[in-house]
């Protein structure tokens, strides 16, 4: 494929014209996303969003190939800022930057829909990925590191992606300005939906950075998703992605293809190719509301309560005893109850009762805003999430 120096590649960013069954997943994802977010309680759902920040950074960390131990990340996540040593750690940014970018969306809600893809918006979220990284993370294979929020510009800043050539760096800004006047004119919720998921490929196809594309894409549709008001704090497209890695490049590269004949579109790219990955990622966040909503169900939560409760290696150390799990099934459901009716949950006399809400605090299990507070409210370690919601974080191959 030749040199691309023309942002008309891109066109049409998104045909009028779309399949059923796109449409047809698109029209049925803000209601599952609102099934799932009704099933919560408030402050569960607020430990579920910072559980799953970890969640995010993981698997897309896992996707670019790096391990990180989640134990680490919920202890950075949790310290306070000064005494982060491993605030340079790739995955702890990351983490930070969702953080950053969620907070100010609930206070600074966008004036219009384009603002979501103002190149400026792409520029940010990358120096917030990678600003104040060790050397290590920003070093390039041929020595130079990586400036984070710089957009490749130069003639030295020509890179290839899987054997191809990337559009060349003198388009890369207009393209993205293409991008944002293409997707930002979208009106009705749908059609911003589709758009969010398509601009995921187009992003990455423009490769605007000499690194760090995938990261930064992953978390722009994040930033879609929580502007389209999916939830995506309750569950992980990320993670999706991981479980279908391999298929997530698949498609992806399909995307790039050139048009393949008359019946292909009129554009430069082929259409049948892009609608497919469109479908590919409306798929997975079915999948992944799918698989939360029903880790979520009262039913099947107090089971696994139960059983992490009788076997976990944890909380027999610790001494937990089994009667809690009702008390802490009844705290995951309700998200807060006065301290004294958790005590009551537990079935034991009072002394032993004070005695395991203390260790339970000391676990995390419970959250307690002082030693003597009123009420309770559910706390969600790594570790005991991954007891009650079976494959949260696993290493997939």
């Amino acid at each position: 494929m030749p040199l691309i120096t023309d942002k008309g590649w891109l066109d049409p960013i998104l045909p009028e014209e779309l399949p059923a069954s796109i449409i047809e997943r698109a029209d049925a994802l803000p209601g599952k996303a609102a099934f799932l977010a009704g099933r919560l309680a408030r402050q569960t759902s607020e430990q579920l969003g910072q559980l799953l920040q970890i969640t995010n950074s993981y698997y897309s960390n896992l996707i670019e190939g790096r391990h990180t131990e989640i134990a680490m990340m919920q202890q950075a996540q949790a310290a306070p800022r000064r005494e982060r040593l491993l605030l340079q750690d790739l995955a702890i940014r990351h983490m930070q930057a969702q953080a950053v970018f969620e907070r100010t969306l609930r206070r600074f809600p966008p004036a219009q829909w384009s603002d979501l893809f103002e190149p400026a918006l792409v520029q940010r979220v990358h120096e917030r990925l990678f600003d104040d990284t060790d050397d290590a993370s920003r070093r390039l294979d041929d020595g130079r590191f990586l400036q984070p929020g710089q957009l490749r510009a130069r003639p030295d800043e020509e890179v290839a992606i899987g054997g191809r050539p990337a559009p060349a760096a003198s388009v890369v800004l207009p393209m993205l300005r293409h991008l944002r006047d293409g997707f930002g004119r979208a009106r009705d919720p749908r059609r911003r939906l589709i758009g969010a998921l398509a601009y995921h490929h187009r992003l990455a196809f423009v490769h605007p950075f000499l690194d760090g594309n995938g990261r930064t894409t992953r978390l722009m549709t994040h930033i879609h998703l929580v502007a389209l008001g999916l939830r995506p704090t309750l569950w992980s497209l990320s993670r999706g992605l991981a479980r279908q890695h391999q298929d997530y490049y698949r498609m992806l590269a399909l995307a790039d293809r050139p048009r393949e004949g008359d019946l292909d579109g009129r554009g430069k790219l082929s259409r049948k190719h892009y609608f497919a990955f469109i479908e590919f990622m409306l798929d997975v966040c079915h999948d992944q509301i799918d698989y939360m909503t029903q880790a979520v169900d009262p039913t099947a939560l107090r089971e696994r309560v139960v059983r992490a409760f009788r076997y976990n290696a944890q909380l027999r150390a610790a001494g937990a005893r089994e009667e809690s799990a009702a008390a802490v099934h009844a705290l995951l459901v309700q998200g807060e109850m006065p301290r004294s009716d958790f005590k009551t949950f537990t079935g034991l006399t009072p002394r032993p009762a004070i005695d395991e809400l203390s260790r339970l605090v000391r676990l995390g299990v419970v959250l307690s805003p002082t030693p003597k507070s009123r009420s309770v409210q559910p706390g969600l370690p790594a570790w005991f999430a991954q007891e009650i919601f079976p494959d949260l974080h696993r290493r997939f191959q």
